[in-house]
This record gives C-alpha cells, sequence and structure tokens, in this order.
C-alpha cells in the first residue's frame, strides 16, 4: 500500500468545496464525553473545523465513524464513571442508569450529523479482499482500511488524529506528529 501523504492541520488552507472526511477520534475531541478531559488536540481540531467551514470546505461523516464515535463516547462514560457499579457494559447497557447517557451520546450524534454531509463507504468498489488480508496479518485495522479505501476512491482527505493513518495513498490532515512524521 503507498504512502499517505500528511498536511500540518493547523497550518492547511481549506478550498471551497473539497470533502474532508471527519474521523471518529477527532469527534471525540470536538464533541467529548464528559469522562474526556480536553486533550492537548481538541484546539487544533476545533479551529481546523471552524476554517474548514469557512473556506466552504464540506465535512463530511459516515456511518463507520458515527458508529465508532458513539461506542467510544458510551465506553468512556461507562468505563470513568459506571464500570465499578457495572460488571460489564452490556449490564450497564440494559440499566436504568444507561439512559441519560444514551440521550447524551445520541444528541452529540445528532449534532455531527447537523454539521457533517452524511455519506456512507462505496463498499462494492473496495478491495476488500486486501483490507481483509491486512487485517489478518495484523497490519490493518478493518475500519480504518474501509475509511482509507473510502477516502481514495472518492478523492476526499481524511481528517484524524490515527497514527494508523500512515499507509492508503490518501492525503490526511493531522496535528499528530507521529502520523506527521509517518508521512512524506
Amino acid at each position: 500500500m503507498k504512502a499517505n501523504k500528511a498536511h500540518d492541520v493547523t497550518r492547511y488552507v481549506f478550498q471551497a468545496g473539497e470533502n474532508i472526511l471527519i474521523d471518529a477520534n477527532v469527534w471525540i475531541f470536538l464533541l467529548p464525553p464528559a469522562a474526556q478531559p480536553a486533550p492537548r488536540f481538541a484546539g487544533s481540531y476545533s479551529a481546523a473545523l471552524k476554517n474548514l467551514i469557512a473556506a466552504g470546505a464540506r465535512p463530511v461523516v459516515e456511518s463507520l465513524i458515527l458508529s465508532e464515535y458513539v461506542n467510544r463516547y458510551l465506553r468512556l462514560e461507562y468505563e470513568a464513571f459506571w464500570s465499578r457499579h457495572y460488571r460489564t457494559f452490556k449490564k450497564f447497557r440494559k440499566s436504568g442508569d444507561f439512559s441519560s447517557l444514551a440521550t447524551a451520546a445520541i444528541a452529540e450524534a445528532r449534532e455531527i450529523l447537523r454539521i457533517a454531509a452524511a455519506n456512507d463507504t462505496p463498499f462494492s468498489q473496495t478491495d476488500i479482499a486486501a483490507i481483509l488480508a491486512e487485517t489478518e496479518a495484523g497490519t490493518l485495522d478493518f475500519n480504518d482500511g474501509v475509511l482509507v479505501e473510502t477516502c481514495r476512491l472518492r478523492g476526499w482527505k481524511l481528517l484524524t488524529n490515527d497514527g494508523d493513518m500512515s499507509r492508503g495513498g490518501i492525503e490526511v490532515l493531522t496535528s499528530y506528529p507521529p502520523l506527521l512524521y509517518a508521512c512524506p
């Protein structure tokens, strides 16, 4: 797989009409659960989203990302506040305590859908055999592979804080130093 090209999002100039797929890890920084302290990257991604919208670029979200966001949001809250009361996440999910947390997570998911255009993966066009082979070999996270393929096939850039997004032949926008160093 070809190396990705990384751009420092703090210096990137967004273009009108440009499609930017925003990864779940960035959404967690932008719309964090109470259990998530503000990480040092949050400010740079918040500024990037503001600049992206001001330039007329198009923030995009797709179902894998929204799923990862909601699941991570709920898990962070469970691990921080509820794991000592409920032995498993599944038991917590079936409890009355889950309701208000789920309401908050879904409100944030709706905010993401208000900000970003919903667009799904072109699954039938992806090189799924290659993604499965790399996942089996342990060299690729399956969802990451699908997201990179989506960006490659659609000509989108990926806004991410995931250090594993160094391969796939796409352009990534990030403020995460290891990813900036891993890509030419």
